[in-house]
């Protein structure tokens, strides 16, 4: 007796075997495709993160030379052996901001340094400083004060060893903004200036 197979159950087979193939097939490429979104997702966080730490890093460079502008202003107004605060050609500058010499005020918050430029109160205010690389302008905006710190070494090892000196210390406050906005720093460091006991 011979068999005859139905040549519909075969093509039935062969429809159900490609139809498993191309289900599992279409599983892999969206197992693939959302692999693909995600490392892209990674990537696209990386990069980011990197680009926003190297403009911070640029923006403390630029915040360094700004405070170095301000300390290298103190010394050529300043008077050698006078107090900072009693001399005018130190404390008319718009970066002087008049906190009193014996106690320093609190560092800046974000709102300070939105109303500090411009500002007609001397304990508010701020300067700008314009930084140049090159002979051509930086594309940030900086502002600076410098305030007494309260602080004063009388052993006088910090300035002259026969104690007619001692060394007050200054703060010096440095707001960097990009000039869009997207990046800022603020950095403090302290001026050490040598004053008649």
């Amino acid at each position: 007796m011979l068999s005859h197979r139905n040549p519909a159950r075969r093509r039935h087979a062969r429809r159900s075997e490609r139809g498993d193939i191309m289900l599992v097939t279409m599983v892999f490429l969206l197992l693939c495709l959302l692999g693909l979104i995600g490392s892209m997702r990674d990537t696209v966080v990386a990069t980011n993160l990197a680009s926003n730490n190297l403009a911070r890093q640029r923006d403390t460079q630029v915040a360094d030379m700004a405070a170095q502008y301000i300390r290298n202003q103190i010394r050529t107004n300043s008077a050698a052996g006078i107090s900072l605060v009693t001399q005018s050609a130190v404390t008319n500058q718009l970066w002087w901001r008049d906190t009193g010499a014996t106690a320093a005020a609190a560092p800046p918050t974000a709102d300070y340094w939105r109303t500090c430029l411009g500002n007609s109160d001397a304990a508010q205010r701020c300067g700008a400083i314009t930084l140049t690389s090159g002979g051509s302008n930086l594309p940030y905006t900086a502002l600076a004060f410098v305030q007494p710190t309260g602080r004063i070494d009388k052993s006088g090892t910090q300035c002259n060893t026969n104690g007619t000196e001692i060394a007050t210390f200054y703060a010096v406050y440095v707001h960097v903004q990009e000039s869009n906005g997207a990046t800022s720093v603020n950095t403090e460091s302290v001026y050490q200036a040598c004053e008649q006991a």
